[in-house]
């Protein structure tokens, strides 16, 4: 459809010629301005039309719709009235009689009015309209919901007890990637991990152009900790499964035993032993030293243990680790 520009104030007396012809265009000039209806959408409420508290009855108003007649697009009024039983585009021949000629389709009514018709819509189709400002809005509280919800960041280590590890993730099993596969997670990753320990307690080597993920297979983890030189460093390892304690790490304690005799005559030895006090009463019950007591000898006992390793861990319960990659 061209755009034709009517000078109808410039003329000459400012007369102006009415004919059939200006009146058609100034009809297609009204068709050229209905089609920025499609700016939001094929089926759009434009103004009024507000549905009653029952959601049966929309009063009057004005829509957008895309019809047979007007594939392009038309403005069309709604009369107003009953939801329940669908709409249709009425369309009505209006007649005009002037200077003693009757013109029986002079005009064409065209609306959308209750019921059913030759070309059917519904209401369940049709959307409002939202002005720039409530759109403004409505994408403000849209972003902050993403923001919300949006993954956590490259790099991040998480528990997962899934089967396969998710799209975008890596397990942290120390492998070795491509610097320019993964530019983003190397970036945030940088070389820290490349010498770090594997789960078998051997330093990986990394080739030049690579990067590696941390391998917390078989692993605690531990905070990162400045003041402490065990935790000091991101990627540092350290434990032990299990542990064979050592003699310096037992308590300071000792085992002996009494080894009892009896000695006449004050035969008493001389060495590393003690006497228990009796009064008297043994042997013969004499006065003599060897009445009064019963001496013995300090023994260690045989040595026992096999000094095998005990359990070092705290309960565990088993998940892979995974870091976001993507």
């Amino acid at each position: 459809m061209n755009k034709t520009l009517g000078n109808f104030l410039t003329q000459a007396n400012r007369d102006f010629p009415l004919d059939c012809e200006t009146l058609d265009y100034l009809q297609k000039l009204a068709g050229l301005a209905a089609l920025a209806g499609n700016i939001a959408g094929d089926r759009v409420v434009l103004c009024g039309c507000e549905v009653n508290d029952e959601g049966t009855r929309r009063n009057e108003g004005y829509v957008f719709v895309r019809t047979a007649g007007n594939p392009e697009g038309e403005i069309l009024p709604w009369e107003g009235g009953s939801t329940t039983g669908g709409m249709y585009v009425r369309q009505e021949d209006m007649a005009v009689s002037a200077n003693n000629t009757d013109y029986p389709k002079a005009y064409t009514r065209r609306s959308l009015a209750p019921g059913i018709g030759e070309e059917n819509f519904r209401w369940e189709d049709f959307t409002d309209i939202r002005t720039i400002k409530e759109l403004m809005t409505e994408n403000g509280q849209l972003r902050a919901e993403i923001k919300r919800l949006q993954p956590a960041p490259l790099g991040v280590v998480q528990m997962w007890a899934g089967r396969d590890v998710p799209e975008g993730y890596l397990l942290c099993n120390g492998q070795e990637l491509r610097t320019t596969d993964y530019p983003e997670l190397s970036e945030v990753l940088g070389t820290v991990f490349n010498t770090a320990e594997s789960a078998g307690g051997v330093r990986y080597t990394t080739r030049s152009g690579y990067f590696r993920v941390p391998d917390l297979r078989g692993r605690f983890v531990v905070g990162q900790h400045d003041s402490d030189n065990d935790y000091r460093t991101c990627g540092g390892a350290g434990g032990l499964k299990a542990v064979a304690l050592k003699t310096e790490q037992i308590p300071s304690h000792c085992h002996n035993f009494k080894d009892y005799y009896y000695a006449e005559a004050s035969g008493i030895l001389s060495g590393n032993y003690d006497v228990i006090r009796t009064n008297g009463g043994v042997g013969s019950r004499s006065s003599d030293a060897d009445n009064d007591g019963l001496p013995y000898y300090r023994h260690d006992t045989d040595k026992t243990g096999d000094g095998l390793t005990h359990e070092n861990r705290p309960p565990y319960y088993v998940l892979a680790y995974i870091m976001r990659a993507r």
